[in-house]
Protein backbone atom coordinates (compact mmCIF):
# COMPACT_ATOMS: atom_id res chain seq x y z
CA UNK A 1 0.00 0.00 0.00
CA UNK A 2 1.61 3.41 -1.20
CA UNK A 3 1.78 6.40 1.05
CA UNK A 4 -0.87 9.02 0.11
CA UNK A 5 0.51 13.12 0.37
CA UNK A 6 -2.23 15.49 1.89
CA UNK A 7 -2.57 18.25 0.17
CA UNK A 8 -2.93 20.90 3.38
CA UNK A 9 0.94 19.89 4.37
CA UNK A 10 4.58 20.33 4.05
CA UNK A 11 7.27 18.49 5.07
CA UNK A 12 8.70 20.10 8.70
CA UNK A 13 11.98 20.39 7.36
CA UNK A 14 10.73 22.64 4.51
CA UNK A 15 8.33 24.87 7.13
CA UNK A 16 10.64 24.88 9.74
CA UNK A 17 13.44 27.96 8.63
CA UNK A 18 10.17 29.72 7.64
CA UNK A 19 8.62 29.64 10.83
CA UNK A 20 12.27 29.76 12.84
CA UNK A 21 12.23 33.50 11.17
CA UNK A 22 8.58 34.26 12.20
CA UNK A 23 9.22 33.83 15.54
CA UNK A 24 12.63 35.30 15.78
CA UNK A 25 14.47 32.23 16.51
CA UNK A 26 16.19 31.07 13.38
CA UNK A 27 19.30 34.25 14.05
CA UNK A 28 18.99 32.26 18.19
CA UNK A 29 19.88 28.91 16.68
CA UNK A 30 22.32 29.92 14.48
CA UNK A 31 24.48 31.51 17.51
CA UNK A 32 23.83 28.55 19.32
CA UNK A 33 25.66 26.23 16.97
CA UNK A 34 28.59 28.53 17.61
CA UNK A 35 28.83 27.37 20.94
CA UNK A 36 27.47 23.13 20.07
CA UNK A 37 30.11 23.28 17.02
CA UNK A 38 33.53 24.39 19.07
CA UNK A 39 35.30 21.63 18.15
CA UNK A 40 34.56 21.49 14.72
CA UNK A 41 34.64 25.78 14.18
CA UNK A 42 38.06 25.55 16.15
CA UNK A 43 39.65 22.57 15.55
CA UNK A 44 41.14 19.93 17.49
CA UNK A 45 44.09 21.48 19.10
CA UNK A 46 42.35 24.40 20.31
CA UNK A 47 39.10 22.64 20.93
CA UNK A 48 41.45 20.28 23.66
CA UNK A 49 42.20 23.46 25.58
CA UNK A 50 39.49 25.69 25.29
CA UNK A 51 35.37 25.39 25.69
CA UNK A 52 32.63 27.30 24.07
CA UNK A 53 30.02 28.72 27.09
CA UNK A 54 27.86 31.06 25.62
CA UNK A 55 26.79 34.16 23.31
CA UNK A 56 26.34 37.75 25.13
CA UNK A 57 25.67 40.82 23.19
CA UNK A 58 27.31 38.65 19.79
CA UNK A 59 30.04 37.78 21.84
CA UNK A 60 31.05 33.82 22.23
CA UNK A 61 32.34 33.52 25.71
CA UNK A 62 35.18 30.44 25.44
CA UNK A 63 36.78 29.35 28.50
CA UNK A 64 40.69 28.47 28.02
CA UNK A 65 42.79 26.39 30.24
CA UNK A 66 45.42 28.26 30.94
CA UNK A 67 46.98 31.95 30.57
CA UNK A 68 48.95 30.79 27.61
CA UNK A 69 46.02 29.18 25.50
CA UNK A 70 44.34 32.30 26.39
CA UNK A 71 47.34 34.28 25.07
CA UNK A 72 47.53 32.37 21.97
CA UNK A 73 43.67 32.59 21.06
CA UNK A 74 43.80 36.03 21.90
CA UNK A 75 46.28 36.21 18.94
CA UNK A 76 44.15 33.81 16.40
CA UNK A 77 40.92 35.87 17.39
CA UNK A 78 39.94 37.52 13.87
CA UNK A 79 40.71 34.23 12.21
CA UNK A 80 38.29 32.42 14.85
CA UNK A 81 35.85 34.93 13.85
CA UNK A 82 36.47 34.38 10.15
CA UNK A 83 36.20 30.94 10.76
CA UNK A 84 32.74 31.31 12.84
CA UNK A 85 31.05 33.80 10.37
CA UNK A 86 31.88 30.96 7.42
CA UNK A 87 29.85 28.45 10.08
CA UNK A 88 27.12 30.36 11.15
CA UNK A 89 26.55 33.05 9.03
CA UNK A 90 28.19 36.57 8.88
CA UNK A 91 27.07 39.40 11.80
CA UNK A 92 25.91 37.23 14.38
CA UNK A 93 29.23 36.88 16.26
CA UNK A 94 31.59 40.20 16.28
CA UNK A 95 33.77 39.07 18.79
CA UNK A 96 35.23 36.49 21.04
CA UNK A 97 36.38 37.14 25.67
CA UNK A 98 38.48 34.50 26.47
CA UNK A 99 38.09 34.01 30.28
CA UNK A 100 40.22 31.51 32.46
CA UNK A 101 38.54 28.00 33.15
CA UNK A 102 37.46 27.58 37.43
CA UNK A 103 38.23 24.55 38.57
CA UNK A 104 36.22 23.01 41.25
CA UNK A 105 38.13 22.69 44.52
CA UNK A 106 39.42 20.49 45.97
CA UNK A 107 38.21 19.73 49.53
Amino acid sequence: MGRRKSKGFQRVNEKLPSVLRQFGLKDKIMVYRAVAEWASIAGEGIARHSTALAVEDKTLVVAVDSPAWMTQLYYLKGELLEKISRHIGKGLINDARFVLKREPFNT
